[in-house]
């Protein structure tokens, strides 16, 4: 078999079969190792670039945003003020229209109550003058019967009279 010489080291043929797998399982573990820190370095680059990105332009936009909410609140305020004002405001006026309602109100009823009066009134009055027409038309009627029964009996006694024969 053959013999190879490394230094003072004589390895044979059955020895080097199993030496240079050997040798060439260390290089691929080393060189898998060395990769593997590579790859281990690359991502710790990446997020930290991604974890830690360039602020300044947001916080550039916060600060403009900030100062928009500053200026928003101060009209809010202000216009809060305003509507508050405008709502004492109407709250004045609807009390006032609440008493305007109630004295129009009063002055319906004392006017209700009086047309009512009035009403039963002339009811009583027109009901008077109604029984008063009737009583008058009974009458009438009374006299016109007399009347008639009179002039049938004078045109009776007309025809019934001896000299009125004209046969």
């Amino acid at each position: 078999m053959a013999e190879v010489e490394i230094g003072e080291m004589k390895v044979s043929g059955g020895k080097a079969l199993v030496l240079i797998p050997l040798l060439g399982t260390i290089i691929g573990g080393l060189w898998g190792g060395f990769e593997l820190y590579q790859r281990l370095l690359d991502a710790e680059q990446a997020v930290t670039e991604y974890v830690a990105p360039d602020m300044s332009g947001i916080n550039q936009q916060l600060a403009v945003q900030a100062e928009t909410v500053a200026a928003l609140k101060e009209d809010v305020q202000q216009q809060f003020e305003t509507v508050t004002a405008l709502l004492d405001n109407m709250q004045e006026d609807l009390d006032r229209v609440r008493e305007d309602t109630d004295e129009v109100d009063s002055f319906v009823r004392t006017i209700d109550e009086s047309t009512n009066e009035t009403q039963r009134d002339l009811r009583n009055d027109v009901y008077g003058m109604e029984t008063e027409l009737n009583d008058r038309l009974r009458e009438l009627d009374a006299e016109l019967r007399e009347m008639r029964d009179d002039l049938e009996d004078k045109i009776e006694r007309i025809l019934d009279n001896p000299l009125n024969d004209s046969e």
